[in-house]
């Protein structure tokens, strides 16, 4: 659906991120993973139903012309920008529209560092305008990879490519010169939580040449959580259970995320990986101690 836009820049609120802008060529997002925390913002805008987060996708046709008119503004200064916080920038719409492309060339053309987060392998479109904004601004793309198990990602995030090929991707980037990194998010409790798990998704960041491997716990806000937790009851009864005891709140349980995100950041030591992306913004951005999802975080999508 056709969606122009008034704004495109969106200063970001939230507890313990890294960046403070964002932006997002799309609302909704056709991958339909069942965890999404940006089905909440999809809810809260009011732009329709859960179930239709991942088909009604509303496209931000004048994206590219609104980000130039408020790059050009003296007020602007070329901080980090996120694309893609609350929607996939190369989810299947962009083959058709290109309003990610738009975006990223207006962010080229102002010398703003970017950071791409996607599980679209369709970003290798752009290898030629990504390395200008790298060579020009600085740049990153952040890979998302939960899991390297197929038949697990097929019931959980139904359209995305499977893992292999988003893995591939980032080896393809990193070997154009494209510094790429893998966000495991989320971690999936009892599904893809354990030792084995974690280390698949660490060691084949490592094969594919990324410099980081980033491990979040699964969230489960307002929105989310009447979604999901049905759908986990559907598809494996057996944890129905461990994730009523586990998410009596939004985060879950502080023993399990302690245990969790320890037993990651030992594979991450052992394997050589960062934790985090680089520190893009001008002047530096002092990344949280321990990687995992903020408390608060209020997008506009």
């Amino acid at each position: 659906m056709d969606a122009p836009c008034k704004s495109v820049l969106n200063r970001v609120k939230g507890k313990g991120l890294p960046f403070n802008w964002s932006i997002n060529p799309y609302t909704g997002c056709s991958h339909a993973c069942t965890y999404c925390y940006a089905r909440a913002f999809y809810l809260q805008a009011e732009r329709g139903s859960a179930a239709e987060f991942d088909s009604l996708i509303y496209v931000k046709s004048n994206a590219p012309a609104v980000l130039r008119t408020e790059l050009a503004r003296r007020s602007w200064k070329r901080e980090m920008v996120v694309v893609g916080a609350a929607t996939d920038p190369y989810q299947p719409a962009e083959a058709k529209f290109r309003i990610t492309r738009g975006i990223l060339e207006a962010l080229r053309d102002s010398r703003t560092p970017v950071s791409i987060i996607t599980k679209g392998p369709l970003v290798l479109r752009d290898i030629d305008l990504l390395r200008e904004i790298s060579d020009v601004a600085g740049l990153e793309v952040n890979m998302t990879v939960p899991t390297m198990d197929a038949a697990v990602s097929r019931t959980l995030e139904p359209h995305t490519p499977p893992p292999a090929a988003r893995m591939a991707a980032v080896r393809r980037l990193n070997e154009a010169g494209i510094r790429t990194g893998v966000f495991m998010a989320p971690i999936l409790p009892g599904i893809a939580d354990d030792q084995a798990s974690i280390r698949a998704v660490m060691e084949a960041a490592v094969a594919a040449g990324a410099p980081y491997c980033m491990p979040v716990t699964l969230r489960l806000q307002p929105g989310v959580r009447e979604w999901f937790l049905p759908y986990i009851s559907r598809h494996f009864p057996e944890l129905t259970r461990d994730y009523a005891r586990l998410y009596q709140r939004v985060e879950a349980a502080g023993p399990y995320k302690q245990k969790t995100l320890g037993m990651a950041v030992s594979i991450l030591a052992e394997l050589g990986l960062d934790r985090m992306p680089g520190q893009m913004q001008p002047g530096g951005v002092k990344a949280p101690e321990v990687a995992e999802a903020p408390q608060q975080m209020r997008l506009s999508i």
